[in-house]
C-alpha cells in the first residue's frame, strides 16, 4: 500500500511540476489619473512608444463605479465589484455614527476599518500561497484584511515626498526587493497626472508638457532600471491608471455647483457627504421620501437614487456602507453640502464609469505578453484574474474573467494550459483513492 501512495504522490507532483514553479516577478504600477487618452497627446515621447511596439496597450481601461482612487484601486486588485469588496469612497464614514466626515484620503490609507472587509487583494492572494509580495504606497496595501498582510507594505502619508528623485528612489527600492530579496509580485504607485489633472483641468497645457513628460521620464528610468537589474527576462510589468479626468467649468457660478441645502433642512439629514461628483445622503429614516423628493424636485444635473434603484451596471448598491439616497452629478458639475465659494478643482473624476472622460490607461509588457498589440477596452475587474494567472495563483472568488485578457499572452494561460486541466482533473480522483489506500 505505501508503494501505491507513493505512486500516487508521484503523480500528483508531476501534475503539478508541468504548470507550476515557472512564473515570471510581477510589478503593477499605478499612474493616478493616467486618462486613456492622455498618451496620443505626445507621440513623440520614447517611453510611450516603447511601451507600445514592445508590449500590450489597451484602447481604454473602464474602472468601476465611483471613479475615484481608492475604489478604483481596490477593483483592480481584487477583480471585485466596489458593492463587494466595500471600498465605496476615497474617505471613511460611518453612515451609522456621524453626519460629519473627519477623515482624508491619507488618514483613509491608514483606517484598517475602512479596508478590512474580507475580499482578497492580490499581494494576500500571493503571500497566502507562499509568494513574496509587497506594496508601496499603492492604496490598501498596508492593510491587515481578516489576519494577513502582504509580505512587505510601505504607506503614503501626506508628507511623502512625491518629486522626481523620489519617484525614481521608490523605483530603485522596488527592485532591490526583486533582485536582493526575491519578491515575487510588488504594487507600486504614482501620484501624477492625477495632480496635475485636479489643480489645471485635462485639457491643459500642463498636462502634455509637464505631467506627462514626468510620467514618461519615470517609466524610462524604470526601463533602464529592469535592464541594469538583470530583470529583462524575468519581469512582467502592468502598467494602469484607476481612472480618467473631466473638466470643471469653475467660470458658471452657480450653475455647476450643486449646493444640497438648497433644496433640503440639514435638521432632517442624519448623514451627508457631497463632494465632487458623488453625494451620500442619509435621512432620518422618517424624513426618507421627503428629502429624496426635494433632490429630485431641484431638477438639477444630477442624478438622484434611492440605493435599492442604482442602476445595477454599476455594482453600487449592495452594501451596507452606501446611504439610502445616493447623488450622481452630470460630468463637469459637482455636489457640495454648501457652496464653498470657489472650487477645490480645475478637473475631477468620480462620474459615471461610462463617460469616456472618466476612462484609464492599460500597458503591459515582460517575457509573458505580446508584443505591437492593441487590445479592446475592457473593465478592470478582469486584471486580478490576469495578475494569478501570471503568478501561478489560485484566485480568490472575484467578479473577473482571464479569457478578456489571456489574448495578450504569449502562449497559453497557465488555467487554460492541458497540464493545468488534467492536474484540476486528475487530484481529486487521487485524493479519493488515497482514501481507500
Amino acid at each position: 500500500m505505501h508503494s501505491v501512495n507513493s505512486l500516487l504522490l508521484s503523480i500528483i507532483c508531476w501534475e503539478a511540476a508541468t504548470v507550476a514553479g515557472t512564473h515570471h516577478k510581477l510589478l503593477l504600477i499605478s499612474f493616478d489619473g493616467l486618462r486613456w487618452d492622455y498618451a496620443d497627446r505626445r507621440p513623440d515621447l520614447q517611453s510611450f512608444q516603447y511601451l507600445k511596439e514592445n508590449g500590450v496597450r489597451a484602447e481604454y481601461l473602464q474602472p468601476p463605479f465611483p471613479t475615484q482612487t481608492s475604489p478604483s484601486h481596490t477593483t483592480i486588485a481584487t477583480g471585485l465589484h466596489v458593492e463587494s469588496h466595500g471600498v465605496v469612497h476615497n474617505v471613511d464614514y460611518n453612515r451609522s455614527e456621524s453626519s460629519i466626515v473627519v477623515g482624508n484620503f491619507y488618514t483613509t490609507l491608514a483606517n484598517n476599518y475602512w479596508w478590512d472587509n474580507g475580499y482578497e487583494p492580490i499581494w494576500i492572494t500571493a503571500s497566502s500561497q507562499g509568494l513574496k509580495s509587497g506594496g508601496y504606497f499603492y492604496p490598501g496595501s498596508n492593510a491587515t484584511i481578516g489576519g494577513r498582510t502582504a509580505s512587505r507594505s510601505i504607506l503614503e502619508t501626506i508628507t511623502t515626498p512625491k518629486d522626481e528623485s523620489a519617484w525614481q528612489a521608490r523605483i530603485d527600492d522596488v527592485m532591490s526587493w526583486f533582485r536582493d530579496d526575491d519578491f515575487d509580485f510588488i504594487a507600486l504607485y504614482f501620484e501624477e497626472p492625477d495632480s496635475s489633472g485636479h489643480s489645471y483641468g485635462p485639457d491643459a497645457d500642463e498636462i502634455a508638457d509637464v505631467a506627462l513628460p514626468l510620467v514618461n521620464r519615470t517609466i524610462g528610468y524604470l526601463l533602464d532600471k529592469i535592464e541594469v537589474n538583470g530583470l529583462k527576462d524575468h519581469l512582467n510589468v502592468i502598467i494602469v491608471s484607476d481612472h480618467g479626468m473631466t473638466e470643471i467649468d469653475k467660470s458658471i457660478r452657480g450653475d455647476e455647483v450643486i449646493s444640497t441645502l438648497d433644496y433640503v433642512n440639514a435638521s432632517d439629514i442624519f448623514f451627508q457627504f457631497p463632494y465632487a461628483a458623488l453625494g451620500l445622503i442619509e435621512p432620518y429614516p422618517h424624513e426618507l421620501s421627503k428629502v429624496y423628493q426635494q433632490l429630485n424636485d431641484a431638477n438639477k444635473p444630477m442624478k438622484v437614487y434611492y440605493k435599492e434603484d442604482i442602476p445595477e451596471r454599476l455594482h453600487y448598491a449592495n452594501n451596507d456602507r452606501v446611504t439610502s439616497i445616493v447623488l450622481m452629478a452630470d460630468l463637469g458639475y459637482t455636489i457640495y453640502r454648501d457652496f464653498p465659494g470657489v472650487h477645490v478643482n480645475d478637473g475631477d473624476h468620480g462620474f459615471d464609469p461610462m463617460e469616456p472622460d472618466m476612462r484609464g490607461s492599460f500597458y503591459a509588457f515582460g517575457p509573458s505578453f505580446k508584443k505591437n498589440l492593441t487590445i479592446p477596452g475592457f473593465e478592470s475587474i478582469h486584471i486580478y484574474e490576469l495578475m494569478c494567472d501570471l503568478l501561478e495563483l489560485n484566485p480568490a472568488p472575484n467578479n473577473g474573467s482571464l479569457e478578456v485578457l489571456a489574448g495578450s499572452l504569449r502562449g497559453k494561460s497557465i488555467r487554460n494550459s492541458p497540464g493545468f486541466v488534467l492536474m484540476l482533473a486528475t487530484i481529486p480522483a487521487i485524493q479519493r483513492l488515497l482514501e481507500f489506500a
